[in-house]
């Protein structure tokens, strides 16, 4: 599990709002068609890649500026550069189910 302060939560909601909206201000499109293109070299996810990923997703929204989140990505190796893009798309799809079944709780 990820803890993360307040104003962390407020960053990590806008992240995921403006990529709902098609806006995918951590990466480049080439960066994404790249990633989903390609068949994955990691399979995921094993118990010890999902602690890979969880590590790293946190300390990317520790990272108090887009500035430093997108230098923090490009340090990551390839296969958990990947593992962490699809991660943060699985989190963003995941919250576009999950507002699409409150909206339809109404």
């Amino acid at each position: 599990m990820i803890y993360i302060s307040e104003d962390q939560l407020n960053q990590v909601e806008y992240l995921i709002d403006q990529s709902r909206q098609g806006n995918h201000v951590l990466f480049d499109a080439e960066t994404i068609k790249r990633v989903f293109n390609a068949i994955p070299r990691v399979h995921f996810p094993n118990e010890e890649q999902c602690y890979t990923v969880e590590h790293h997703i946190e300390r990317l929204i520790e990272k108090p500026s887009l500035m430093q989140k997108r230098a923090y990505l490009e340090q990551l190796d390839t296969d958990t550069f990947d593992l962490v893009v699809r991660t943060y798309f699985n989190i963003v799809e995941n919250k576009m189910h999950e507002t699409q079944t409150l909206e339809g709780v109404h």
